[in-house]
């Protein structure tokens, strides 16, 4: 890749490095590079202030000069790669309808499950089979403000690094522990062993979440979006939860019955 100055923006999709990262778009593109986009300046700022993480800085005309000028200079700081590009290929790099005017490629962070089953805190959340990015995302911004250890995710659930989960996790992406799971079966037994009581997240389950004792080690089980969790794993589990809610309402966000029962552990924990 090489490094231009700000008088000679990039114009060209056709540009080597245009190319690559347009490529970081796709899924299986950021995993076999293990990196992914971040845009805006909050979120390029957040991936700055971890010296080494951000590959390269990309930045359009129209960037500000006061906040941007110093993102700009952090990262000259850090001896990152700047590349300067037009205001339309932002747009063309962008998967948001307001392209922003920086950008920067940020290094996955790979972490094993270890990070998740620590006693202090002794929290943290299954995603099985979510489809939605942005649910996603909130999730593990939800995990990180109660303190929870990390968000696991299993085979076929949205990718963490799509631009809809960054933008909904508003930097906790860059903090959080996500660890990938391959067999959920395997997992909810293991952390049983492992001293965690397993909580699954179920519209026919038995068990209101204000009845349970939250202060213990807990994994806390979601499933995808109208279907919820298979059958085969919420009968795995320790406890088989619902939320109480109204009778003219039969279930919630996703997302929105994940940070209920996060609070719930949080109040009881710090009571």
């Amino acid at each position: 890749m090489q490094n231009l100055s700000q008088k000679q923006p990039v114009t060209s999709r056709e540009n080597k490095t245009i190319k690559y990262l347009h490529s970081l778009l796709e899924p299986k593109h950021r995993k076999k590079e293990g990196v992914f986009l971040v845009e805006g300046i909050k979120m390029v700022g957040e991936a700055l202030r971890e010296p080494g993480r951000v590959r390269l800085f990309v930045a359009a005309p129209s960037l500000p000069a006061g906040k941007g000028r110093l993102l700009l200079e952090r990262a000259e700081t850090q001896s990152v790669e700047i590349l300067w590009i037009s205001e339309r290929l932002t747009g063309a790099l962008s998967e948001s309808k307001t392209p922003q005017p920086v950008m920067a490629v940020v290094s996955m962070k790979e972490y094993a499950e270890e990070a998740l089953v620590k006693p202090n805190p002794g929290l943290f959340v299954i995603t099985h089979e979510l489809q939605d990015p942005g649910n996603l995302g909130t999730i593990i911004r939800t995990a990180e403000a109660v303190g929870a250890a990390g968000v696991a995710v299993t085979q076929n659930t949205a990718d963490p690094y799509n631009a809809r989960a960054i933008r909904a996790s508003m930097g906790s992406i860059l903090r959080m522990p996500v660890v990938r799971l391959n067999d959920l079966h395997d997992c909810i037994g293991k952390y049983k062993q492992w001293g965690f009581q397993t909580v699954a997240l179920a519209i026919s389950g038995s068990t209101p979440h204000l009845d349970l004792d939250l202060r213990k080690p807990t994994t806390v089980i979601v499933g995808q979006e109208g279907g919820g969790l298979p059958e085969d794993i919420v009968q795995r589990v320790d406890y088989r939860v619902r939320i109480p809610m109204s009778p003219t309402i039969d279930s919630l966000n996703v997302a929105t019955a994940s940070a209920v029962i996060l609070y719930e552990a949080l109040r009881q924990r710090t009571l």
